[in-house]
């Protein structure tokens, strides 16, 4: 799940409001197949539609499948439009999404620090402090998601808004499920979401979370997402002021800005801004972790995101230099741990751990997506990041458990006469649920789910 799947089930007039934004259509870039992005760079200045067969000219043959998958992509975003011309098909890039975008590529979309004051300046809080808040809230949401946190991160006071609840979301997501006594577990899904980036990771929760606020307030979704977008696109500790609670001067908040200051709210319980007052004002300080609302799932935009600590060896040991226990618990996952001192882990990747691993529902490209998203700098730089006999032995891992299939079977045996198992063990193989047979001791098996279609014709062509 990212930014662009998530548009792509907006209704046009909600993209159209989008798209008036320069700080969502950047984003909207960002987050296109390399193609696509090719085909909106050059058609960003071009006022006419254009023929559709001079786009299908811009590709080489052997890449059409690709040259489609872009198109598409475009025209679910409601980018790419058709029209008609003297009988002829043309296409042209979204005039909305045009404008917007060719503001912010002449450069007057930029945010900095000139309107923040002297005084708050001096005492805003520092890179570590903001990295260690954000490290706190989104380790907290994770630890609660696989049980080990009792409660979910807490709400930022000086806001004043509601705090945001969020086992609804994980349950909308897929990412947790309640039993029958009501108790909260983890599901497939959420194993596979804990090895996701960071980017992944939080569109999947915010998309949930944007489709709860259209249904209470339809009007201003397109306004809390283009607020969402322009704090990725701000530097980090880089503050703004809080959206106030009155905007009009009868002393009544405009809806926009109540919307505003509610995601705001919910942003900082997050860990993607860090609430603090000055001058009797509060103030938004963007943790790094807000990059990840617009950065993409690129490696570059994660390193920015997110500090790598694992070292993985050609003899399957792993080292990763982190004191989270979010992380620990995470790498249990599919690594054997045999040794645990403050700042450092250490494991093993055993067929046993990753088999326990695969079982969850976790794949093994998820496994090496994951250490190579969390690579130690110095191993990062590396080609490849990882050492191929170890990528090569987790894939052969999966493969081994997927070479047998498991199916509950009935055993059909002591036939009265030979022609009565021949016609059984065909009609078997008819159905599709055939397994297994021996003619000799005139014994069949097969699937449990077609035993009374089955147990039906032997009884009908015993009596013939």
């Amino acid at each position: 799940m990212d930014l662009a799947v998530y548009l792509e089930t907006l209704p046009p007039v909600t993209l159209q409001r989008l798209y008036q934004s320069k700080w969502t259509c950047q984003a909207v870039l960002r987050a296109l197949p390399p193609l696509a992005k090719h085909y909106v760079l050059r058609l960003l200045f071009v006022e006419r539609p254009i023929p559709a067969r001079l786009i299908d000219s811009w590709h080489a043959v052997k890449f059409r499948s690709t040259h489609e998958l872009a198109v598409e992509k475009l025209a679910r975003l409601q980018l790419l439009k058709p029209a008609t011309s003297q009988g002829e098909t043309m296409l042209f890039l979204d005039r909305t999404f045009q404008a917007s975008l060719q503001e912010a590529v002449c450069g007057r979309g930029k945010l900095g620090m000139a309107d923040v004051p002297q005084d708050v300046r001096q005492i805003q809080p520092q890179t570590e402090q903001l990295d260690k808040y954000a490290r706190q809230q989104w380790e907290t949401l994770l630890m609660y998601l696989v049980g080990s946190a009792p409660c979910p991160p807490s709400s930022a006071p000086l806001l004043g808004v509601p705090s945001l609840e969020f086992d609804p979301i994980l349950d909308t997501a897929g990412l947790t499920a309640a039993d029958a006594r009501g108790s909260r577990s983890i599901t497939e899904k959420g194993f596979r979401f804990l090895l996701m980036d960071t980017y992944n990771q939080l569109w999947t929760l915010l998309r949930e979370y944007l489709v709860d606020a259209d249904r209470r307030s339809g009007q201003v979704l397109a306004e809390a997402i283009s607020f969402m977008v322009q704090l990725g696109f701000r530097e980090a500790s880089h503050p703004l002021p809080a959206p106030a609670h009155s905007s009009k001067p009868d002393g009544k908040a405009s809806e926009g800005h109540l919307q505003e200051r509610t995601v705001s709210g919910h942003l900082a319980q997050l860990g993607l801004l860090l609430p603090f007052k000055a001058g009797g004002q509060v103030w938004l300080c963007p943790t790094r972790l807000s990059m990840a609302l617009t950065g993409g799932s690129s490696a570059k935009s994660q390193q920015d995101v997110t500090e790598g600590f694992c070292i993985v060896e050609t003899n399957y040991r792993v080292y990763a230099h982190t004191d989270s226990k979010l992380q620990h618990a995470i790498l249990r996952l599919f690594i054997r741990c045999e040794c645990l001192l403050p700042n450092l882990f250490v494991g093993t990747l055993t067929r046993e751990s990753v088999t326990s691993a695969l079982t969850c529902g976790i794949t093994a490209d998820e496994i090496l997506q994951y250490l190579r998203q969390h690579a130690h700098p110095q191993c990062a730089t590396r080609s490849p990041v990882l050492p191929e006999v170890v990528a090569d032995q987790v894939r052969l891992w999966q493969a081994d458990t997927q070479r047998v299939k498991y199916h509950t079977a009935t055993l059909y045996h002591d036939f009265p006469r030979p022609e009565v198992f021949t016609k059984a063990a065909s009609k078997a193989k008819e159905l599709g649920a055939w397994l297994w047979e021996d003619t000799g001791q005139r014994t069949f098996a097969a699937i449990t789910a077609f035993h009374p279609q089955i147990r039906d014709y032997i009884r009908e062509i015993q009596h013939q």
